[in-house]
């Protein structure tokens, strides 16, 4: 891992990537747990968010402006 922006903290040691994969399922499902209807809609799209912000190189802790925010109804 150890890409640049990212802190020491977020360099896992995964025994490959079978690993890294189940990790991710285990905390998907942890937050999916008690979700229903619009809430698992809505974490789903923001765990989705959140992969495209690590994929293309931002710290995911970076708060970037809700697009939904102007949207009528929004």
């Amino acid at each position: 891992m150890g890409s640049a922006g990212m802190s020491d903290q977020d360099d896992w040691d995964f025994a490959g990537p079978d690993d890294a994969k189940a990790e991710i399922r285990a905390a998907v499902e942890y937050l999916l747990r008690d979700a229903t209807g619009a809430a698992r809609t809505a974490i789903t799209d923001e765990l989705i968010n959140l992969v495209r912000l690590v994929a293309q190189g931002h710290d995911p802790e970076l708060k970037l402006p809700d697009p939904f925010d102007d949207a009528p109804g929004g």
